[in-house]
This record gives structure tokens, sequence and C-alpha cells, in this order.
């Protein structure tokens, strides 16, 4: 056999091995870290178990999502358990203040909702001692902008409350583009959402594909407008898909692939494989950060993000409220922070003429890192020391935005006396 030849067999040789051992490794890190999506995951099945779940514990026809009321629920952080409960209006329980007057209510994500810490340790929990009323906590997690919006439009009639705060991640402005969380959250397979986009110069609404139980069944049917409205097929889960031919697509995907297989093997081989995923989620959460600053940087974007802003603010002004964003970091925003990248902070800050912006990102980079966030299996969440912070930091910034209405923590009369 000729030289020429002996290296192309050769290197076929290497290549179907490399194939073949790629296609092993993927086979066997899949089940535990969902990340690492397979042609499989393009249209996954829904047992009807799972689905009957959902319904029971969060499934909702319109927003997507949202807590029970009178539920409960335990999360697992590096430092133990902490527990959450529901009270019958769907906010979470702030201990203390059940049925006393409430003059601000808030809405949003997880940061709003304060994951990873105890009902008793939530910032709305310690607002509620700073302004002395009982400032309920409406958030839901994974919850964008525009799905929190829908939720106030929907109860704000039923709110005493005079003040409501929308409290968000700067990568909102992800999740506003989102209608299959997972295709951008892979394996969150049950958040189909609703989603708006600007045409013609004004918000267009479009409701989730799936708004019942039985939707699930038959989602396939309409994977041509889910795609269509969910730009994020295109451009992020397609790129992300693991097969054949794994050394291509690893190649090309270099930058998040390898340091996510590089961990997950470290985990296999040192028998610490829940360290390894949390360094290894820490790669996915850094690559989906790299989507926010682009969507920081798109016009159109940034457009979107603006006219949801408009709507949240008409809509409480419409019903006689005081509508203030607050904008909570991630660690990624952090970073991206110390890195010199402004963005995100440029972009809250131009909706200032819309409406009160308490941008926290500032205040969270002149403090110590660890003390910040508590970690969980989904990422950190504001740890209950950042949650003081956060408290007392809105304090001040609600009873400016309010003209004084709302009260001080030597206020005991509460905030109605002076109305």
């Amino acid at each position: 056999m000729s030289d020429p030849a002996l290296i192309v067999l050769t290197g076929l040789l290497v290549w179907a091995v490399a194939e073949a051992v790629l296609w092993a490794l993927v086979r066997s890190l899949r089940p535990t870290f969902q990340w690492l999506i397979t042609a499989d995951d393009e249209t996954p099945d829904f047992p009807a178990d799972l689905v009957a779940k959902y319904g029971r514990l969060s499934f909702d026809p319109e927003i997507g999502w949202m807590r029970r009321p009178e539920t409960t629920g335990v999360e697992q952080t590096t430092a133990g358990e902490t527990r959450f409960a529901i009270d019958a209006d769907g906010a979470r329980v702030n201990p203390g203040w059940t049925g006393k007057t409430s003059d601000v209510a808030v809405y949003g994500d997880s940061f709003a909702f304060c994951r990873l810490v105890n009902d008793d340790e939530t910032w709305p929990h310690f607002l509620s001692h700073e302004l002395q009323t009982n400032v309920r906590n409406l958030g839901v997690g994974n919850y964008g902008m525009d799905q929190a919006l829908l939720r106030l439009q929907r109860e704000i009639g039923r709110l005493d409350a005079r003040c409501i705060v929308m409290a968000v991640v700067p990568e909102t402005i992800v999740r506003i583009h989102s209608f299959w969380k997972h295709y951008f959250e892979y394996g969150n397979i049950l958040a189909f959402k609703p989603r708006f986009r600007v045409e013609g110069g004004v918000l267009r609404h479009y409701a989730p594909a799936v708004r019942s139980l039985e939707d699930f069944a038959t989602y396939r049917d309409k994977l041509d407008q889910i795609r269509a409205l969910d730009e994020f097929y295109a451009t992020k889960f397609r790129a992300d898909l693991l097969r054949f031919p794994y050394v291509a697509r690893l190649a090309l995907r270099a930058r998040r692939l390898l340091p996510i297989l590089g961990w997950l093997l470290y985990g296999m081989v040192t028998g610490s494989p829940e360290r390894a995923r949390r360094r290894a989620f820490g790669v996915v959460l850094a690559d989906n950060a790299r989507f926010t600053g682009r969507l920081l940087r798109r016009e159109d974007a940034r457009t979107l993000l603006r006219q949801l802003t408009i709507e949240f603010a008409r809509v409480c002004r419409s019903a006689g409220k005081q509508p203030v964003l607050v904008v909570i970091p991630q660690p990624v925003d952090l970073r991206a922070r110390l890195r010199g990248d402004g963005a995100a902070e440029q972009v809250f800050a131009s909706l200032a003429d819309v409406l009160p912006v308490v941008d926290l990102t500032a205040k969270f980079a002149a403090q110590p890192a660890q003390a910040l966030y508590a970690e969980g299996a989904l990422g950190p969440h504001t740890s209950a020391q950042a949650n003081r912070m956060i408290a007392a930091e809105l304090a001040a910034a609600l009873r400016q935005a309010t003209r004084g209405l709302l009260g001080t923590a030597d206020d005991t009369m509460g905030t109605r006396a002076h109305a």
C-alpha cells in the first residue's frame, strides 16, 4: 500500500474511532446533564405522568406556568435545604406580614421570588420591615418581563399596592425572545410560553403554542410556528446538537463543548460528579450570557424590551399605581462589568425616561462576590445577606419614586396613615 493511501486509511480509522468514542461518551453523560442535546431532543416525547404532574403543580394556559396557591417546596443549596411556601393568593408567604396592609407588590423572575433562601430571607420580606408594609412577592422562577407583565395584567384589579416593582435580571432580554424555553434552556421541555413581538411599531401578543394539557400530545403539529417565533432554534439549539459527525460538531462549538465534556469526565474519574456538574453548568451559563450580550447590542431586541417596559408602566399608571423597574445582576453580569462591558447597564439606564429604574449592578460590584449568592442546581441566586442589601437600597429608592408615601422602619403606623 502506498504512503498516501496509508495516510488516508489511518486518518479514516482515527476519525472512526473518535466518532465512536464521542458517541459513547455523549450517550453515557447525557442522562445526567440535560444541556448535552442530541437529535432525540429536537422533538421530545411527553410522558403522560410528567404532563399530569405539571398540570397539578404549575401549568398555566395563558402565561406558561405559575406556582399553585397553598403549595410548598424544598430547594437544595450547597449550604443545605431551604423552604418556601405559597399563600392562598399565589404570593410567596411573607412571615409576620400575612394579612397586613400591602403598599408594594413585586413581580418578576426567580430573583424576585428569591430562590435558594427561606421565606424570611427574601428581599421583599426584608423590604417589608424597611417600609413597614406587607411587600407581596409575586415573582415566578424563569419568567421574562413579558410573562410577569401578563400576570400583573391579570391581577392588578385585585391589588391594594400603590407601588408595583418589576424585578428582573439582564437575561430577561433573552427570555422575552423565547417561545419554547427548551430551545435556549435545553431540557426545559414543558416550558411553552407566550411572547410579544414589535410589529408595525406596536406590541403583538402571541399565546403559548401549548394551551392545554392535551396540546402536549400534538405540539409537533405546531413546530413550524414555534420555530418561527423562537429564534434560538436556528441560532443556538441546532448549533449545539450533538450528532454525526461528532468531531465536526465538537470542533464548531469547542468553546462550549470541550470544557463541559472535560468537567463531566473529571467528575466520573474523581468520583465527584456534583462538583463537576456545577462547573460544567457554569460553562453553560457563561455561554448563555454571550447571547444576552448580543441581544443587548441589537436594536430590535432593545426595542422589544423598551416596548414591554412602556406597557408595564402604562398598565400600572392606568390603575393609579407607581411602576418601578429593578435590575438584579447575576454573577455573569458582574464578570461582564469587570471586563468593561457596560451594555446591560446602558440599556436599562435608557429606560429611565419611561419609569424609575433601580439598577443594583454597581452596588453588587462593590461587594465581596462570595457573600452575594447562594448556589443551587439551577445556578446562583441572591443570598440572605445580599437580600438585606437589596432591601436597604430599594427602600430609599421606592420612597423617592412614590414621593415619600411609603413608610420607614420607624413608622409603625403603616403607610395607609399617609393616604
